[in-house]
């Protein structure tokens, strides 16, 4: 009987693959970095804008209604308008910075420009009272100067929101009718004074020509005090008028 016996198989010859490159398309991002153009700056607010803002419309205790600060409101929308732009900064976007509701801020600041314009009046108010109380005796160049320098003593809260405010105006050409009707009466009302101490009729050139340069100097005066990094307007508007 014959066995058969199992011979081994020779090891299979080894296989070389090869490997060939393949040639990927390059991947392209689409994720661009964020640009920081008018669209999105508008929404911003810098670090001190926020301090105002909490300012501007502080938490309030339960049950209470929040109480709001007009002159803190107008600061936000200042800063606001100096770092973005007068024009592209709109009331809802100060409504937001401020947390005061829109509502709320059209019964404050009819208007846009009222954010600007608002505490301004406040200087013809004092300007007007201080004239009509100077002495009866006193030469209207005295009169004047002390008067103007009463109207430009702002209060100290209140200091550097006028800053902000005459840079704006400053800044933006398209503010100047805002503020042409009150530049205009308080011409006028210097005008009638200056006539009416010195005795000279309301039509003279004289009366018109110290009234209008008495505000166009005041005017400048804070105009330049506006851009300084210190000082106070009142110091800024009798120097001025101390040159006259």
């Amino acid at each position: 009987m014959r066995v058969a016996v199992a011979r081994p198989m020779p090891d299979p010859a080894p296989v070389t693959m090869m490997v060939l490159p393949v040639n990927r398309p390059a991947v392209v991002s689409l994720m661009v970095p964020p640009r920081r153009d008018a669209l999105t700056a508008r929404h911003s607010c810098s670090t001190q804008c926020r301090k105002d803002a909490m300012e501007a419309s502080p938490s309030r205790p339960t049950g209470r209604p929040r109480t709001i600060d007009p002159e803190a409101v107008s600061l936000v929308a200042l800063r606001m308008f100096e770092e973005q732009g007068f024009e592209l900064v709109s009331m809802a976007d100060v409504a937001e910075a401020t947390g005061v509701s829109r509502r709320s801020l059209f019964r404050l600041f009819p208007s846009k420009a009222d954010l600007v314009w608002g505490g301004l009046a406040e200087f013809a108010e004092r300007f007007t009272t201080a004239l009509r109380e100077r002495p009866a005796d006193e030469p209207s160049i005295d009169a004047l100067r002390a008067a103007f320098r009463t109207g430009a003593t702002f209060p100290e809260e209140a200091v550097e929101t006028t800053r902000h405010r005459l840079r704006v105006i400053r800044a933006n050409p398209s503010l100047a009718p805002g503020g042409a009707d009150a530049q205009a009466r308080l011409t006028e009302t210097v005008l009638r004074f200056v006539a009416d101490r010195d005795g000279l009729p309301r039509d003279d050139l004289r009366a018109a020509v110290r009234a209008s340069t008495f505000v166009a100097a005041a005017d400048a005066a804070l105009s330049w005090w506006a851009e300084q990094p210190g000082g106070h307007p009142a110091d800024a508007v009798a120097d001025a008028l101390d040159m006259l």
